[in-house]
């Protein structure tokens, strides 16, 4: 299937709720401070996509540097060397999410590595919505990366870490303040997440 295609199917989609995946965190998953910073291979695609996985990369390195004294991710050369791995995939049905980490914690709680992180379409432009191409890659990316951190879900639509996979009308106005926040989407609104996210996990005994 074309790019082209691809593109158009994603913007049929685009009505479902934001960054919903089937591998779902439980809240206790994270990494210990020496496995950081996590290597990224990010898949060459296209200059958009590119710049927009890059400054994803940039603006969590730039807040776990704030927040935790760590830098989250190193960027990488080759992909057998990454921890994280940010690749485009095909779009296989219309109600198919954005973006999906494969992330879950295994039995010492840290985040099973490594961690693929595939963008469906690529995302497009979604102009009844005002958000450009490379703000809605940013946003995906940014979310899923998140996620690669340990980082659950939140109901809170100005958090990027919103939203869960809801159903039934009572949704549509977090649903619709989500994707305002979405114009513009910022690292920083998580912070608060990661820093109590991390102080637990850090000061949790390994089972």
């Amino acid at each position: 299937m074309s790019r082209v295609a691809l593109a158009l199917l994603l913007v049929l989609a685009l009505t479902t709720a934001g960054w919903a995946e089937k591998f779902e965190l439980s809240g206790r998953e994270g990494h210990d401070r020496t496995r950081f910073p996590l290597g990224v291979w990010t898949e060459p695609f296209d200059d958009i996509f590119e710049r927009a996985a890059g400054r994803a990369v940039d603006d969590w390195n730039a807040l776990t540097l704030a927040v935790l004294e760590v830098r989250a991710f190193q960027r990488v050369e080759a992909r057998e060397r990454a921890d994280v791995t940010i690749v485009v995939g095909p779009r296989t049905t219309l109600r198919q999410s954005q973006a999906m980490a494969r992330a879950y914690g295994g039995r010492d709680r840290q985040v099973v590595l490594p961690v693929q992180i595939v963008a469906f379409g690529p995302p497009v432009a979604v102009p009844d919505r005002g958000i450009e191409r490379e703000t809605l890659v940013y946003g995906a990316v940014a979310h899923e990366l998140g996620h690669a951190l340990g980082l659950p879900h939140v109901d809170d639509p100005r958090s990027l870490m919103c939203c869960r996979a809801w159903r039934g009308s009572e949704h549509r106005a977090t649903l619709a303040a989500f994707w305002e926040t979405m114009k513009s989407p910022d690292v920083r609104s998580v912070r608060d997440q990661l820093a109590a996210h991390y102080a637990l996990f850090w000061a949790m005994d390994v089972p």
